[in-house]
């Protein structure tokens, strides 16, 4: 069971990175986690890589059917201390805190991945970008194709855009005047943006809050301090979110209409 030795004691028990101790057993092998993100992943009917909380509870219920609520606590507390959010579930980050250090790989002492912190830093709007190009050439011109994007790319990393998000949409919506970006104040903004990009899509589809929590967490890095953003990070969301608006509107634009 997935967790069979969250009972702590037992010698094939080992301690993980937090300051609970022996919750999760040492033998592990390596298949048997691509079997637990595919149990993951059934439930995470979007595709998002996100589940609540109470879906992660539900699962580990099915996948241990003697776990006791104490025991439930326990792992969650241990999870939090680990700097974990327990509420919109990253599943495939909680099943690598699960599995922690039992490959020989460990986490750094100060808790952050250097890797992660690198692609929070950079964001999500680069990529975004190749994946929405390679789906347009599926339909569109190559040219044309390259040469929307090559557009919207210019776009949005001239000092122009930088300055016009920081004056006009940064102070707006730090609401309390902070200099940073909380969860609770990009909501908003980020549901619009995601609703403009899906009804130019025709898809009807209304942003979850899964989500939209998985856009501002993918640009949350610790400049800020976690679970907020700085100028730069929340410039990075916005390109980002530009990129799925203009991919939504590239059939309607004037590179592919001519």
């Amino acid at each position: 069971p997935l967790l069979d030795s969250v009972r702590g004691g037992g010698a094939r028990t080992r301690q993980i990175a937090t300051r609970k101790r022996g919750l999760i057993p040492l033998a592990r092998r390596a298949m048997e986690v691509q079997d637990v993100v595919q149990a993951f992943k059934t439930w995470d009917v979007r595709g998002r890589g996100v589940i609540t909380r109470k879906a992660l509870t539900d699962l580990i219920r099915t996948l241990s059917p003697d776990i006791l609520q104490d025991e439930l606590d326990r792992l969650f507390e241990a999870a939090a201390d680990d700097g974990l959010r327990l509420e919109d579930v990253k599943y495939e980050e909680f099943i690598q805190w699960l599995w922690e250090g039992e490959f020989g790989q460990s986490a750094p002492a100060d808790g952050v991945d250097p890797a992660e912190e690198e692609k929070r830093r950079r964001g999500l709007w680069e990529g975004a970008m190749t994946s929405a190009s390679s789906k347009a050439l599926e339909e569109y011109p190559p040219e044309k194709v390259q040469t929307y994007f090559q557009e919207v790319g210019t776009k949005l990393q001239s000092k122009d855009y930088a300055d016009h998000v920081k004056s006009a949409f940064f102070d707006s919506v730090d609401a309390d005047h902070d200099g940073k970006i909380s969860f609770d104040e990009a909501t908003s903004l980020i549901a619009k943006c995601l609703q403009c990009a899906a009804d130019l899509s025709h898809t009807g589809a209304r942003p979850t809050m899964e989500e939209i929590r998985a856009a501002f967490d993918a640009h949350d890095t610790l400049a800020a301090g976690r679970g907020m953003l700085g100028v730069e990070e929340f410039l990075n969301l916005m390109r980002y979110l530009q990129v799925k608006v203009a991919e939504a509107a590239l059939p309607m634009s004037r590179v592919v209409q001519n």
